[in-house]
């Protein structure tokens, strides 16, 4: 299967989000925030990376900007609390490519990534 990122400063939401990944026939790593996903992804890319928006040391807009700066597409799923037209707006033209609320269901994940994970990535992907 893939290989997927999950950036939550959470470990108990690393945790839960591992478990869910990986009975989706996935293969997990995690990051604590934007900057230690920036490495990871800097050395080996996933296939996606499921990215929350509030963390410590670099938050979600904070890593989305990076990746656009330093031009790494990649599919990103963003899981935030925070539902705000705003926030979804912006993350969405920094290059998220879905966002899902908090708490997320396993249902909700496995969806999102079928539809991430098999559709060709456009520069306007559809929202879920």
């Amino acid at each position: 299967m893939s290989r997927i990122l999950i950036t939550d400063d959470s470990s108990s939401q690393r945790i839960i989000l591992t478990g869910i990944l990986q009975k989706l026939g996935h293969e997990v790593e995690a990051a604590m925030n934007g900057q230690e996903a920036l490495e990871k992804i800097e050395i080996n890319p996933p296939d996606c990376m499921l990215l929350d928006n509030l963390m410590p040391i670099m938050n979600g807009l904070q890593t989305l900007e990076a990746l656009q700066a330093q031009n790494i597409k990649l599919p990103i799923i963003m899981l935030t609390a925070d539902i705000q037209d705003w926030l979804k707006t912006r993350c969405l033209e920094l290059g998220a490519t879905t966002f899902l609320n908090k708490p997320v269901k396993q249902a909700q994940i496995q969806e999102a990534l079928q539809h991430i994970l098999q559709t060709p990535q456009t520069t306007e992907a559809p929202c879920i």
